[in-house]
């Protein structure tokens, strides 16, 4: 009798390896459209931005006070005011010795040719007003209170490099060039679909059956990233049925997905329809949860095959798809963001099996310590509706001690 070897982490893909077959060839999107500003938050920028001006254009006061040319002042007690600077009425006259204006943050400040150039604001706290004279304090420091022209942004210079997720506090950065519209690359679209004839489609579940939550879940994570999610309905468990509707949908999405029906059982018939005609770089992997776990192409087009434990699905989205999708949608370099912290439990595990378990950060006694959730099987949602994220254990480890820094990867972090 052959040995079952469903547990024998010799014949499944290692992570690391996995990561890098997904990363092969990988090819980020070409197509760019034009979007207002105001839409632009969540998108990913396509072409480098450069301003035309200056911001500010000018130089200008960084406070209310009183401005002046400080060589001058040490020679004097008191300066004359000799009019007012407002942002967007600024004193366009001579200053000479003695002389002073009135100014207020956010105006420019003109130099001109023939007077004395302003290089000093004194706060208006900081100064005596009597018969229009400013009475100067003995000492003066050097700090100028005026802020250089193009101190924010340069002219001509590349300021936002393209591959930028955008963010609603940037967008008064762009509105501040006189920006309307942007460059984005066009949303992803992403297929997916259910399998499995125990889901019901129905409002009411009947006996034996289930309702499907892993569809609205991946709906909305791949929406979270930037993508436009297509939801293809759900696959029997009938071969031609698999294949037909696989087929159909790559004319439809650039990245197909599966929930269900990819392990070796005899109902689940989608990796047979890649054998037949399609490729698959990988199919079960060396972690938990989530072993059997698919990745290939169908019509060139790129296709994840998630296994139908609820948990496994959202914990590989996060870990495997997450990062594979960011890259393609145009965000160069991008890493799944995560902290080191210490672990708060001591735990046993397969060397050679990466493990990802659902946790928190919390403060026991003063200290800031991981904590998993007690409960860790792949069909126990509540594991990650209670968590704030996933606790990585890395393949060559066995044994980890309490205290020992482990990676962390909060959930609304890796969604930004």
């Amino acid at each position: 009798m052959k040995k079952n070897n469903c547990f024998d982490l010799s014949t499944l893909t290692e992570v690391g390896k996995a990561k890098r077959l997904m990363l092969k060839g990988i090819k980020s999107i070409k197509k760019v459209e034009s979007i207002r500003l105001i839409d632009a938050v969540g998108r990913i920028l396509a072409k480098n931005i450069v301003s035309n001006f200056n911001i500010p254009p000018y130089d200008n006061a960084a406070v209310d006070g009183y401005a002046f040319n400080l060589k001058d002042s040490l020679k004097k007690n008191k300066l004359k005011i000799i009019g007012t600077s407002k942002p967007g009425e600024p004193f366009l006259k001579n200053i000479k010795s003695g002389e002073g204006i009135k100014i207020f943050t956010g105006a420019p400040i003109i130099y001109s040719k023939k007077g004395l150039k302003i290089n000093k604001i004194l706060m208006e706290e900081e100064c005596k007003i009597k018969d229009d004279y400013i009475i100067l304090p003995g000492q003066i420091d050097e700090k100028s209170n005026i802020r250089p022209k193009g101190e924010d942004i340069k002219k001509d210079l590349v300021t936002i490099k393209k591959g930028r997720k955008i963010r609603s506090v940037d967008l008064g950065y762009f509105a501040s060039m006189g920006l309307k519209h942007i460059p984005v690359y066009k949303k992803l679209k992403v297929g997916i679909f259910s399998s499995g004839n125990e889901l019901s489609r129905k409002k009411q579940i009947s006996k034996f059956q289930i309702f499907d939550s892993n569809k609205i879940t991946l709906i909305s994570l791949f929406t979270a990233i930037g993508c436009e999610s297509i939801d293809l309905g759900t696959l029997s468990d009938n071969y031609d049925s698999v294949k037909k509707g696989l087929k159909s949908s790559t004319e439809l999405c650039d990245i197909i997905v599966t929930t269900g029906g990819i392990s070796s059982s005899k109902t689940d018939k989608i990796i047979d329809v890649f054998k037949d005609f399609g490729k698959i770089n990988f199919w079960r992997l060396a972690i938990k949860p989530g072993r059997p776990l698919a990745f290939g192409k169908l019509n060139n087009i790129p296709f994840f095959g998630l296994p139908g434990n609820p948990v496994a699905v959202i914990v590989c989205f996060f870990m495997l798809i997450c990062e594979y999708i960011n890259i393609v949608n145009g965000r160069i370099g991008y890493k799944l963001p995560y902290n080191q912290v210490s672990a708060g439990f001591s735990f046993t595990k397969k060397i050679g099996r990466t493990e990802w378990l659902r946790g928190s950060i919390k403060k026991i006694k003063k200290q800031t310590q991981l904590v998993k959730y007690e409960k860790q099987g792949s069909g126990i949602l509540s594991s990650v509706f209670k968590s704030q994220g996933i606790i990585e254990l890395e393949s060559n480890i066995k044994i980890i001690n309490k205290g020992e820094k482990l990676k962390f990867y909060n959930f609304e972090e890796m969604l930004k």
